[in-house]
This record gives structure tokens, sequence and C-alpha cells, in this order.
């Protein structure tokens, strides 16, 4: 038998994931998730939560560097897999990064940005190309990147404009990246806790083995999302005149 306390945590635990849920029928993945794919769903998912606004980040974050690598060939997979070179955030990460721009602004550095806001299709790409759960999301799961909820970035030089050293380079797949490797010029480790302090300081959590990998606090209760950038940026112009 549950006592009161107990109730009263199950409760809150059920209204926090409720209240992301409206009464929508979502699709489901050939891996069993429920995904949001359609724009029609995507507007009813905000017009009930505006945090659930899947936000441009040059929007708010216009002086930040955007290198994604996936509109490149200089990615994992060595192709192009994005059309386009958008960064998107879940609303409430947005605004946490820009956060994190301004006060790394008083340190002499600015954010660079390689990867938010991920459709669904991409992470199972990663999947059945890699199948390594190490560096790549299990999609019978989902990505928290999926989610809106995890940014891949890193940091420049305010003054110079170079990017600057961190112990490996970005995506890749060894040691290197972790984040408790020290074999790594002092300057380069420098560097990684600046960022990594200046992160957590706003609510993001790191993930081990990624130095440039951070995941926004609450990614658990958000939807999964499979509409890619350029839709976004239609339907976000229809549903907000300016984000704010």
């Amino acid at each position: 038998m549950l006592k009161i306390g107990q109730v009263v945590v199950l409760s809150l635990i059920s209204s926090l994931v409720w209240a992301q849920i409206p009464d929508l029928k979502l699709p489901i993945s050939k891996y069993g998730l429920p995904v949001v794919k359609g724009v029609r769903t995507y507007k009813a998912i905000v017009k009930s939560d505006p945090e659930n606004q899947l936000i441009d980040l040059r929007d708010i974050i216009p002086d930040a560097k955007y290198d994604v690598r996936y509109s490149t060939t200089n990615n994992l997979l060595g192709r192009v897999l994005y059309p386009t070179a958008d960064v998107f955030m879940r609303k409430p990460a947005a605004m946490a990064l820009r956060q994190v721009q301004e006060n790394l602004k008083q340190l002499g550095y600015g954010l660079v940005f390689h990867d938010g806001y991920r459709p669904y299709e991409i992470t199972v790409v990663f999947y059945e190309e890699i199948k390594d759960t190490t560096y790549v999301a299990d999609p019978h799961k989902g990505s928290r990147h999926n989610r809106g909820m995890a940014i891949d970035l890193s940091m420049y030089d305010l003054k110079s404009g170079e990017i600057v050293e961190m112990p490996s380079g970005y995506d890749e797949t060894t040691v290197r990246s972790h984040h408790d490797y020290m074999d790594a010029s002092p300057e380069a480790l420098q560097n990684r806790q600046i960022l990594k302090d200046a992160m957590l300081d706003v609510g993001f959590e790191i993930y081990p083995y990624e130095w440039w990998h951070y995941d926004y606090k609450g990614w658990e209760q958000c939807y999964t999302y499979d509409i890619w950038h350029k839709k976004l940026k239609k339907v976000n112009k229809k549903l907000f005149r300016k984000s704010k």
C-alpha cells in the first residue's frame, strides 16, 4: 500500500508527463517509438505548451559560429545528411544557451554550434550504419537530439575568431573524446573545463563519452520529433511573429 508521500510523488511525476502529452495519436516508428512527424501535430503540441517550440538558434544567438558538419561531407558518415545548415533547440534549452553565450563573452569566448535538434530519421541512419550506441543513439529510445534537448558545441576566441583547442576533434570516436581523458595539452583541458562549467551553470549535463555533447534537464518528458528544419522554419513563422 502506498504512503501519502509516495502518492504525492507519483502524482507529480504523472502530471509532468501528461502535461507534455495532449490527446494526440502519434505514429510509431519501426523501432516502436512514438514520434511527432507532421507539422499539424507540431502546431497542436506547441499551442498546448509554447515550451515545446523548436527555436532557430540563429534568431536568438546570431553572434555564435555555426559549423553544422552534417550539412557537409565533413562528418562521421562522410556524406551530406542535412539539406540545410540549421541548428534548432527546444525553447528552454535555447534560452539557456543564449545565457551561456553571454556568460562566456565575459571570459573572451563565444559558442560554436555543430548540431542541435536532429530529426529522428537521421538517428535511425546513424544506428543502422554504425550500431555502436556509445556514440550514436538507440532508435528504440530515440536521441536527446531528437527532442531538441541536446547540443553539440565548442568555443571560439572572440579576439582571434579561431576555434579553441580541445582534447579531440568533434565527433571523434576515441577515448580522447571522453570527459575523463587527461592526456591532452593544458590549454585543451582548460578549454574543455571552461565550456563544461558554463554549461552546467545553466542546467545542462555532460555526456561522459563526448566533451562536445550536453543534454538539457527535463529531456525525459519531451517529444521525439521527426520534422526537417526547413518545415520548422515555415511553421514557426505562422505560429510566432518573433522568437523571444
